[in-house]
């Protein structure tokens, strides 16, 4: 098991350094599991994301949460395979401080 302490950290950081473990621990075959907290204390710079449907005038803006946003970015930077979702489920979010 690791645990993560998310205080005034980058989420890019973050994630690029979990992302390589998870790599290396599956690969090995080793079992592992991550617990993150602190999460509302992480670093972003910009919290709005943009979807544009590709009709005039339908740009639409919304705000998300920071752990949705730390999801994803872990999940964009795993190897894009069947393995991938079976990764994302040995990582688990504590909302509350320790």
């Amino acid at each position: 098991m690791i645990f993560i302490n998310c205080n005034n950290k980058i989420i890019g950081r973050i994630s690029s350094v979990i992302s390589k473990i998870l790599i290396n621990f599956i690969f090995l075959k080793k079992k592992i599991n991550i617990f993150f907290f602190n999460i509302e204390n992480i670093l972003i710079k910009n919290f709005f994301f943009t979807s544009h449907s590709g009709y005039i005038g339908n740009l639409k803006t919304s705000k998300k949460k920071k752990i949705f946003l730390l999801k994803k970015s872990i999940f964009r930077m795993l190897p894009k395979n069947k393995t991938r979702k079976i990764i994302m489920k040995k990582i688990f979010f504590i909302k509350n401080n320790i």
